[in-house]
């Protein structure tokens, strides 16, 4: 049986599709060799904060393999945070207010899927409700030990007028 040179060029075609097509199930096996904490593009300074976070936590806690994760916007943040997809995220005080001014919705949205785990100056590390209390535990006991030792940037700034409420866990693990 002679094949023709259209369905050799045709073969040839779709081989370079299927052999160059991502695998599709590696984002979820990356997701779980590592702990990824976002921030948005849209957010001022937080992605050099969640860099600078992230060697901290290489330091403190090296078996998470922290890594850094932009997303677009306010919205993909919430969507990544509400579907579990990325459970930690980095947001500045004044990207929360802007939000619940410009977005009340979405705002409203990620106000019921998260809570704050650590405050910083002018930053807050926030988290969805599915996170492992134990991974709670891990962080807020790293970050406080590492801003005891020899990273101010990083010390705990309790605050009052907190849009996001506490864990529970960081009432008992810094009893403020």
């Amino acid at each position: 049986m002679k094949i023709s040179y259209k369905i050799k060029l045709f073969i040839i075609a779709i081989s370079f599709f299927i052999i160059g097509h991502a695998p599709w199930g590696q984002h979820e096996v990356y997701r779980q060799m590592h702990m990824l904490v976002m921030c948005s593009k849209k957010d001022e300074g937080a992605f050099e904060f969640t860099k600078n976070l992230i060697v901290i936590l290489d330091e403190y806690l090296p078996e998470a393999k922290a890594r850094a994760a932009r997303t677009r916007d306010a919205e993909r943040l919430t969507d990544l945070l509400s579907t579990n997809q990325i459970p930690l995220a980095i947001v500045s005080n004044n990207f929360l207010v802007n939000l619940q001014r410009e977005d009340s919705n979405l705002f409203k949205d990620l106000f019921e899927h998260s809570k704050t785990l650590y405050t910083f100056k002018d930053m807050l590390l926030i988290t969805n409700h599915h996170f492992p209390e134990q991974h709670v535990i891990a962080i807020v006991d790293s970050l406080y030990k590492a801003s005891k030792e020899k990273h101010a940037s990083v010390t705990f700034v309790k605050k009052t007028n907190l849009k996001i409420n506490y864990d529970e866990v960081v009432f008992k693990k810094l009893k403020f």
